[in-house]
Order: structure tokens, then C-alpha cells, then sequence
């Protein structure tokens, strides 16, 4: 775990601050390995602990420039924030964006259609694979019934009767009545809520 991963859980709550550096604030090493032994470490970083770009593209295990397809043209993750980093020597003073980890955890769930493997399987200096996908369009990123069945690894009856048995299932937010379209970031909302997928636990940086 990084000295910046121990600033952001106890920015959380999670370890308390003896002192020293805001960034890297001194905490109590039984606190430290109390937590390490928390068998929900995972999913306590995938919350609290936002990723760089290339910590993004190693725990997704894509290179880097398929990272950059995904959030400068495809436009499937948003920074949730920045943080200054002086590079000194290699560029002086940067601006780096920051990443939900569970949004770039959950990225192969919520796209099933994408063939990961074969993007995860890239060689260095090869065309993105990801560049023959159409970008998507802002405010528009909706899901058919069959997608969401696939990111739940069910048939399409079963979201159908999910629709029917949860009140709270979103609503269509387009499409028709035979062919309802569903915002995606509101069905993954839901399909976490209710335990129909999880966030993968895959390398942590």
C-alpha cells in the first residue's frame, strides 16, 4: 500500500492521524496491520483510494494508451478529481487525474461485448483494439435488457421479472415498450445495490 493510499484511508476514517505531513500523515502501525488483516481490504481501497492513470491501466491490465482510448475518446470513465504531482527534473509541476477504482474495477462488467482478453493480450506498439469502437455519447449511455442480463450473467426473463418484482428498478430512459433502453451508470447502480454483480478483486496498486 502506498504512503498516498494510507493519506486517503485516513481522510476516510479508516486509520487516525498521529501527525506529520498531511499528505503522509503518521499513523499507529497495530492500526496499519489491523486493517491489512481485514479481509474487505479490497473493497475498503476499490472506495476510498482513487487510482493515476497508470495505476488505472494496471489494475484494468491494459497498457496505457488503451487506457487513454477509454477515457479520451470512448469516454466510458471521468476523473473524480487531481492531484498535483513535481516531477522536478522530468517536467516540473503536473496535474494528474484521478479515477473511481471500482468504476475502472467494474469496466469488463459493465462491458461485457468488449473482448478484454484480446485487449489485455495487446503488444506493445500495436493499433488499440478499442479504436474501432464508437465513442460514446455524453448523456446518452443507455443499455437493452439483453446487455444487462449479460453483465449479471442471467437470461433476459430474469431482468424482465426483476422489473416487475423491484419498484426501484430505474426506469427506461428511452427506446420502446418492446425494446426499453436503461441509463447504464443508474442499472449498475442498481445491480450493485441488490448483490447482482460485485466488483471485481483483481491486482491492487
Amino acid at each position: 500500500m502506498t504512503a498516498a493510499a494510507v493519506g486517503h484511508l485516513a481522510r476516510a476514517g479508516l486509520l487516525v492521524r498521529l501527525g506529520g505531513d498531511a499528505e503522509f500523515p503518521d499513523v499507529h502501525p497495530d492500526q496499519v496491520a489491523a486493517l491489512a488483516r481485514r479481509r474487505d481490504l479490497p473493497v475498503l481501497l476499490d472506495r476510498h483510494v482513487p487510482l493515476g492513470p497508470d495505476q488505472a491501466a494496471r489494475r484494468l491490465g491494459v497498457r496505457r494508451s488503451d487506457f487513454n482510448e477509454i477515457v479520451g475518446r470512448l469516454g466510458w470513465l471521468s476523473p473524480v478529481g487531481s492531484v498535483t504531482v513535481d516531477y522536478k527534473r522530468q517536467g516540473g509541476v503536473t496535474s494528474v487525474p484521478l479515477f473511481n477504482a471500482e468504476e475502472v474495477a467494474l469496466l469488463p462488467v459493465v462491458r461485457p461485448w468488449v473482448d478484454w482478453r484480446a485487449v489485455r493480450a495487446a503488444r506493445t506498439g500495436s493499433r488499440s483494439l478499442l479504436a474501432a469502437l464508437t465513442p460514446m455519447v455524453p448523456g446518452r449511455d443507455r443499455v437493452l435488457l439483453a446487455e444487462v442480463a449479460r453483465m449479471a450473467r442471467v437470461g433476459r426473463a430474469a431482468v424482465v421479472a426483476w422489473r416487475r418484482r423491484h419498484d426501484d428498478f430505474p426506469a427506461p430512459a428511452g427506446g420502446t415498450d418492446v425494446h426499453p433502453q436503461f441509463d447504464r451508470p443508474a442499472v449498475v447502480a442498481w445491480l450493485l445495490a441488490h448483490d447482482k454483480i460485485e466488483v471485481p478483486v483483481g491486482m491492487r496498486v
